[in-house]
């Protein structure tokens, strides 16, 4: 997937957000430095929405919508297991999404120290 502008829009958009961040750090981290144990066994990496809903003490509804639209921005992606729902991270979205951006701005004066 070749990221253009749109796209960078979008994912940029997604990381603005304070709550899909912490989703983000969650997902991330994983279940084994959230010490929890999974509901289910599933996909290596993904944590269930319940554990991420449970982690920020939100309500399901809420956790949902910041979940869609980290999908839509191909952050995070879902596999379902039986009732159960895991996210992982799209790390080839992240690693070109960065490469975009540095491609775009590395040259921008304003960047390299001379505000």
């Amino acid at each position: 997937m070749s990221i253009n502008n749109e796209q960078i829009a979008r994912i940029s958009k997604a990381l603005g957000d304070p709550i899909r961040l912490h989703i983000l750090q969650i997902i991330r981290a994983g279940y084994s430095e959230l010490n929890m144990t999974p509901p289910t066994t599933c996909c290596s990496g993904g944590v269930c929405v319940c554990d991420i809903q449970e982690q920020l003490n939100m309500t399901q509804s809420k956790v949902s919508y910041h979940l869609k639209e980290l999908k839509n921005a191909h952050l995070i992606s879902e596999t379902k297991s039986g009732k159960w729902n895991f996210y992982k991270l799209n790390q080839t979205t992240f690693k070109e999404y960065l490469e975009k951006v540095n491609l775009l701005y590395k040259d921008t004066p304003s960047l390299q120290g001379n505000d």
